[in-house]
């Protein structure tokens, strides 16, 4: 990959695996691609994050929290995948409260540095969709990985597509 491009793998977390409350489809695919993925970027451009609930929630947050409070005090949930959880270092995980990964702002910062970034990740029409709106307002060139994304089901994974083609190719590139 190039010097100015890195690799965002978003909430990859058990609570999205098949068998749970918030399964995604195609995530033994999803799972796969990213380790591939991994193997093309130095680990200095590799960056994941992790959704966690917000200790002091604020408005509509209250309200989230209390409604997925069981899946919110689930370690084994909350936890990162088998799989990748083997190229989690602490400088490389970023845990955010919100949708967007930039939430967390020492993410903003580092990716800061990348002209393009490679998205992967869970869950299409949420946290990755989220993310990318807000690195296109951060002026970065955003490459979604189709194969390397999870949605809770096709019809929006299609639509997370169609929404996006209209930022294509200016903003992103599909892969």
């Amino acid at each position: 990959m190039k010097n100015n491009s890195a690799l965002l793998i978003i909430d990859m977390q058990n609570v999205y695996l098949p068998e749970n409350e918030w399964a995604c489809i195609k995530m033994n695919q999803t799972i796969k691609y990213i380790e591939e993925k991994i193997k093309d970027f130095p680990k200095n451009q590799i960056f994941f994050t992790k959704h966690q609930a917000f200790d002091n929630p604020k408005g509509i947050w209250k309200e989230y929290n209390k409604k997925y409070s069981q899946i919110n005090s689930n370690q084994h949930l909350n936890d990162y995948i088998p799989e990748l959880k083997k190229y989690i270092t602490p400088d490389n995980l970023f845990v955010k409260n919100g949708f967007s990964g930039l939430s967390n702002q020492n993410l903003l910062k580092v990716l800061d540095k990348f002209d393009t970034i490679y998205i992967t990740g869970v869950v299409a029409e949420c946290c990755v969709l989220s993310t990318i709106f807000s690195l296109i307002d951060m002026g970065k060139k955003i490459i979604y990985c189709n194969n390397g994304i999870a949605g809770q089901n096709e019809e929006k994974e299609k639509a997370v597509i169609k929404v996006l083609e209209e930022l294509s190719p200016l903003h992103i590139i599909f892969e």
